[in-house]
């Protein structure tokens, strides 16, 4: 209060009104977003996610953004992204009763130096051939030098992908191909979208 009383003349001017109707409008519309992003995915999603930080937490993640342009471009950030299956149960083949699935965890290295948001992703999974495309469409934060882990993504098979995946997975190792994601993910940042493609090879999940 003493403040405002000390600078009464110049906060309620018209440059000051406008100024901080401005600061008011910035942190609402901060604090939207990080409940609209936390709120799009489900708590048991979140439950599943880790973090595990491999780099100190840089100065540059703080700064705003018509500073960020001058030092960094989407492409530098982009080749700072690292998209694999998670190391330890990267997934699962599902083909009991009622709905046959395969299950995938993905884990994102974000080596940038900017907090990213997974907005969405493509996966196209090959079982030798291409068998099946699924969608990632839960909003995930990626925080600057973590690796997010437990990025989840579920789909239902029909009955012909069932057969062809059940025939791929009874094969000899020597008779079976080779099992491929092909990965497409979209990313937010302060820099704006930018993707990332990556190519996830193995011999079966």
């Amino acid at each position: 209060m003493d403040w405002i009383r000390a600078n009464a003349s110049w906060v309620f001017s018209g440059i000051g009104v406008f100024v901080l109707a401005g600061g008011v409008a910035l942190v609402r519309f901060g604090f939207r977003r990080w409940r609209e992003s936390r709120a799009s995915l489900p708590e048991a999603e979140q439950q599943q996610l880790s973090h595990a930080r491999v780099a100190g937490r840089s100065l540059q993640s703080r700064l705003p953004r018509v500073v960020l342009r001058l030092f960094y471009k989407p492409d530098d950030i982009q080749e700072r992204v690292v998209i694999a299956l998670r190391d330890n149960a990267p997934g699962s083949v599902n083909m009991g009763q009622p709905v046959p699935y395969v299950d995938l965890y993905f884990q994102i290295t974000n080596l940038s130096p900017l907090d990213l948001v997974l907005d969405r992703a493509l996966v196209d999974v090959w079982f030798g051939q291409p068998t099946f495309t699924a969608f990632l469409l839960h909003r995930y934060s990626v925080p600057a030098g973590e690796i997010t882990k437990g990025i989840h993504v579920r789909h239902m098979v029909t009955e012909s992908q069932k057969a062809y995946i059940q025939a791929f997975e009874g094969a000899a190792p020597g008779n079976r191909g080779r099992f491929y994601i092909y990965v497409t993910a979209y990313f937010e940042s302060k820099l704006g979208r930018f993707f990332v493609q990556s190519s996830l090879e193995r011999d079966r999940l």
